[in-house]
């Protein structure tokens, strides 16, 4: 699954949160390892989840719904054929 970090930043913001306090929560070193987190260009971990969904004050199962993308895959009405040229 991906990760929609915009909607991670937005549950932050609207919570008034700054980048040191989810920092700290997480027991990052600097606010710039949490912004590295929301920009992408640091891994969100399994072990930070249940800290955020207190942070932003939802359930954990309400967080993963938000903030991971969902591929949904239409099935096709009739078969796809391997071209066998």
């Amino acid at each position: 699954m991906m990760i929609n970090y915009d909607i991670l930043r937005k549950m932050r913001v609207e919570k008034k949160l700054t980048l040191s306090e989810m920092a700290e929560a997480l027991g990052l070193h600097t606010p710039g390892g949490y912004s590295r987190i929301e920009s992408g260009e640091n891994e969100l971990k399994a072990k930070h989840l249940p800290v955020l969904a207190h942070k932003f004050g939802v359930e954990l199962n309400q967080l993963t719904q938000v903030i991971f993308f969902h591929h949904k895959v239409e099935q096709s009405s009739s078969p796809v054929k391997a071209d066998t040229a």
